[in-house]
């Protein structure tokens, strides 16, 4: 995305009739005062279960590792709809992640998670709470390697 101010490497998740995932998108921009500033046209758009009963979604994995790194995480949140709320909690592999996550209308939420081991196998569901008249949805998310992605050091580790 040009208007990314870190230059950051943004894909458009496209997978909708085989994820049973659909697209939702607002025509506004969000309101953002988060330090990582993700562009405006990433949080304009979301993804949600393709049916309103859905109880929960798994988010597309990003990651190539087939065994666990550290990962940094980070989740981007807007409600789509206007006058709506919705409540969903976050796991990652049947573990509780975080808790009780209620996505603000006009206002990018950020959910971040480091040093988080993750592989191909790993998986985020975002699961509907109690009392959630609307399924969960997810506006972006990023995954970073930590460490030396390359296998050798990048500069000598004895200067």
């Amino acid at each position: 995305y040009p208007d990314d101010p870190y230059d950051r490497p943004w894909t458009a998740f496209t997978d909708y009739e085989s994820s049973g995932l659909s697209p939702l998108s607002r025509s506004s921009d969000p309101n953002s005062n988060l330090a990582d500033r993700p562009p405006a046209a990433v949080v304009r758009q979301a993804i949600t279960p393709s049916s309103s009963l859905a109880s929960n979604m798994t988010v597309p994995n990003a990651i190539v590792s087939p065994s666990p790194v550290p990962h940094y995480v980070t989740f981007y949140f807007v409600e789509m709809l206007a006058n709506a709320s919705r409540s969903f909690d976050i796991y990652l592999d049947d573990q509780k992640f975080y808790g009780e996550t209620i996505v603000p209308n006009g206002t990018v939420l950020e959910i971040v998670g480091s040093n988080i081991s993750l592989s191909t196998f790993s998986v985020f569901s975002l699961v509907r709470a109690k009392g959630s008249t609307l399924p969960p949805l997810i506006s972006a998310a990023e995954f970073y390697r930590i460490g030396n992605a390359w296998g050798v050091d990048a500069t000598d580790s004895s200067d």
